[in-house]
């Protein structure tokens, strides 16, 4: 009776002492979590401050490419608020698929920088709410090859550089506007989608 006894509390004892280790990794595992939420949270933030400056990057190269070459348009990326309802209204009019809004004031005219598909775009508005035009950057592969062959024939050895895609409204018609590196500096010539050579108060 006496070894039986013996051996209970040994038992007793052993699984005392396995209980306190283990609740002892049991905090430090709380610790570890703790730790490693903080890790995450930090690098979360990071990852949307990261974000930000991704966007912001991408907009300030979207809105050089846009307003390159036109006087004026030094404060057209800035941020505006309280657009026209007529200028909202129709806006969501013409694009009810647009995303990722924004808009600025240019040269009293009011602007909406949007996801359109693939593409970022922005389009103009007069304050009384008519769409001035749509301007899209794209690439040189995009433009029409009729374009492409005519602005190679009027201008042999061209260098082009951005290239937007203008599209008007209430016409099916596009205007592209190519900016020419040349020796004397940049020029920007506009094509209609038949290749010829045409002005545009841009």
């Amino acid at each position: 009776m006496k070894k039986v006894l013996i051996m209970a509390g040994s038992f007793a004892i052993c699984f005392s002492l396995l209980a306190q280790g283990k609740s002892g990794e049991k905090g430090k595992d709380k610790q570890k979590n703790k730790n490693n939420a903080a890790q995450v949270d930090d690098k979360g933030k990071n990852k949307d401050k990261e974000k930000a400056n991704d966007d912001k990057a991408k907009n300030d190269e979207h809105d050089r490419k846009i307003w390159d070459g036109v006087a004026g348009t030094s404060d057209c990326g800035k941020p505006s608020k309280n657009q026209p309802a007529k200028v909202r209204s129709n806006f969501k009019r013409d694009y009810p698929n647009a995303i990722n809004v924004r808009w600025t004031k240019c040269r009293g005219d009011w602007t909406a920088t949007f996801a359109n598909g693939i593409f970022l775009s922005t389009a103009v508005y007069h304050a009384n709410g008519d769409r001035r035009d749509t301007r899209t950057p794209i690439t040189r592969n995009e433009i029409p090859r009729i374009t492409l062959d005519s602005v190679f024939k009027k201008r042999p050895g061209i260098n082009i550089g951005d290239v937007i895609k203008i599209d008007l409204p209430g016409k099916l018609d596009e205007i592209f506007r190519i900016k020419a590196g040349t020796d004397a500096g940049s020029e920007f010539l506009f094509f209609n989608k038949l290749g010829e050579l045409v002005k545009y108060d841009y």
